[in-house]
């Protein structure tokens, strides 16, 4: 009988295979094994440099070797102060929906949209765009496809007053189950400022003309009173007031659509507060990864005591700092890496701690070193762009886990030399993470300014940047790191020196990054270091890269996102604050100027919007 089954599996397979070439219905849809992007020519004119341009045709390679071409364009979906259904694009709001006005009473409108997400619910789609603003901001828009154009049908500022606002929303990704993770990127507000024991102390009333960093504190502590009608921020106290604390900001904050066109949002203080500037969670739906936008910070991850596969307010699990052994300083350098323990709570444990409006010498001593050493006692560390001694309070291991998380990362040993550490996302056809540098300088080098405690990265300063690949275990934990690409600066009298200082036939200032699918990683700048940024398509089997994307002079590439809305495929470019960086040439002159000081008011408008023409095969 055995045989007479296996003689009969042997002649259904013989036939099968003979019908692989008919119209059967068992005939195999062959997989995509290469996109081609038709590459973006440099700007040589200023009409050129003015406008937005991308890639004109792709072509899809399958794995029988057949071909098929598709025509691209860019389209707008929006632009900021676009009236779209019962809202406005961008609108500045408080917590209670009313708009926030400029000193002039006008309203005031973002031209900072970052992180999109296009997340389909029900029997409809949304997408969430926060802007980078202080206070921060995420709109909740309708989309659909009309005449195979997505159109915006309606949108809304997302009701963010139960956990006080958000600050400088920046790049974001979904989540499987159909969310938005952002990071409130809060450069200013750390809390050494706002602590009157601190010697690092600001006086927003007494700012002398040359503080720049108590201006960027100050107008940071400004705008969230102004989201939240705080008029008793007590600067002898913390800079906490009556609803106000500086340490309830710089966490990630989760948006989901539901399918009543309502939204729930979090904010997961359990990821650590610092300056992250995005989330990504992993396959297991455990194991989550926060990059630390600035000069001296650290790199994060965050494992779920239990998987996360739906909207849940408040996580629970462990918080890790990552530990880096250089092993070369070759072209961007290659880290071994660990993992050091710093806590394991709950959202709402940490809240609670928010809630009792703690401040910083409540869980450390602090004081500046003398000539580079620290009294007896206390512990050198290098954070946030400043040396600091300190000394932990008996008992606050758990409140300076979360809430002091890259000081008491240093505080431990771990790695707090990461150096504008942007972009992050994973590879799952080949179980890596890429995150992006977009500055490889400064406590990234060798012993910067002779004052480094750990000097665990020691490179050679590369002004350009680079996109990093990070090696997973079967548990999704990053063991190694290495540069994969990275931008080239260029000297007076080379090609292109003359307009560009970084070559523009590579990279400068990665900060956005996506991978698509089909060995494509999207690798997209903002960087005052080409004339206009660019976005590229970088294959990860054959390490070429196309440019295929050219923004308008001054504005930087956000909101990268894929999708698909009724079969329409969707890739998603935003043009934030067009004309507004003025690009710097190998001099570091600026040779564009007059591009950006004539710009009209409707070339500054930022904008969202997508390259269409992309099949949506490519981006399920």
């Amino acid at each position: 009988m055995r045989k007479q089954y296996l003689s009969l599996v042997a002649i259904l397979a013989i036939s099968f295979s003979g019908c692989s070439d008919s119209k059967s219905s068992l005939t195999q849809t062959p997989n995509i094994n290469k996109l081609s992007f038709s590459p973006v020519e440099l700007s040589t004119t200023d009409e050129q440099k003015k406008v937005m341009r991308v890639s004109d045709k792709l072509t899809v390679t399958y794995s029988d070797n057949s071909t098929k071409e598709y025509s691209l364009s860019y389209k707008v979906l929006a632009k900021m102060g676009d009236k779209i259904g019962s809202g406005t694009m961008g609108l500045m709001t408080d917590k209670n929906g009313d708009a926030i006005l400029k000193a002039d009473g006008s309203e005031d409108i973002s031209d900072g949209p970052d992180g999109n997400s296009l997340i389909h619910v029900g029997d409809k789609d949304y997408l969430i765009t926060h802007m980078e603003e202080r206070p921060g901001e995420l709109y909740h828009t309708e989309v659909k496809v009309e005449n195979d154009t997505l159109k915006a049908v309606d949108t809304k500022p997302v009701d963010l007053s139960a956990m006080g606002g958000t600050i400088i929303n920046c790049a974001s990704t979904k989540t499987a189950y159909g969310s938005h993770l952002g990071g409130e990127e809060d450069y200013s507000l750390n809390t050494r400022y706002a602590d009157k024991n601190s010697p690092f102390y600001k006086d927003c009333d007494n700012l002398s003309a040359d503080d720049e960093g108590g201006k960027y504190f100050c107008s940071y502590v400004d705008g969230m009173r102004k989201y939240l009608g705080d008029n008793n921020i007590d600067k002898n106290n913390g800079y906490n007031g009556d609803s106000f604390s500086p340490y309830n900001y710089g966490y990630i904050v989760e948006v989901q659509p539901q399918s009543d066109g309502t939204t729930k949002s979090a904010k997961h203080y359990v990821t650590g507060k610092y300056t992250p500037e995005l989330a990504v969670m992993m396959p297991d739906m455990k194991t989550v990864y926060m990059s630390d936008d600035g000069t001296y910070k650290g790199f994060w991850k965050f494992v779920s005591d239990k998987k996360i596969d739906k909207f849940t307010s408040n996580w629970e699990g462990t918080l890790y700092s990552a530990k880096l052994n250089q092993t070369s300083d070759a072209n961007g350098g290659s880290f071994d890496m660990s993992w050091i323990k710093l806590g394991h709570a709950k959202d709402s444990e940490i809240k609670a701690m928010v809630d009792s409006k703690v401040k910083l010498t409540d869980i450390f001593e602090i004081k500046k070193d003398v000539n580079g050493t620290c009294e007896a006692g206390f512990t050198k560390v290098n954070e946030d762009s400043e040396t600091e001694c300190l000394k932990l309070k008996s008992g606050k291991d758990k409140m300076a886990a979360f809430l002091e998380t890259r000081k008491y990362a240093a505080y431990k040993g771990a790695t707090i030399e990461f150096r504008k550490e942007e972009g992050l996302t994973y590879n799952a056809d080949k179980n890596v993470l890429y995150v992006a540098m977009s500055q490889i300088k400064k406590s990234m080098e060798d012993n910067y300014k002779g004052q480094e405690t750990t000097n665990d990265i020691r490179l050679p300063a590369n002004a350009c940047g680079g996109v990093y690949e990070l090696s997973l275990d079967s548990d999704y934990s990053a063991t190694k790191m290495k540069a994969l690409v990275v931008g080239k600066p260029l000297n007076k009298g080379e090609t292109h020196a003359d307009e560009y200082y970084c070559s523009p036939d590579g990279i400068a200032n990665p900060d956005n990054i996506t991978y698509i699918g089909h060995n494509t990683l999207l690798i997209s700048e903002d960087t005052k270091y080409h004339v206009n940024n660019m976005s590229w398509a970088y294959n990860t089997q054959i390490d070429s890269m196309t440019r295929i994307a050219s923004l308008p002079i001054g504005a930087e590439v956000t909101g990268v996102d894929k999708g698909v809305v009724s079969n329409k495929g969707v890739l998603f470019i935003d043009q934030q604050h067009p004309f507004k960086d003025n690009p710097k040439n190998a001099e570091e002159k600026k040779p564009n100027s007059t591009l950006i000081e004539n710009a009209t008011d409707e070339e500054l408008k930022a904008v969202i919007g997508y390259i269409d023409g992309i099949p949506a095969e490519v981006l399920k």
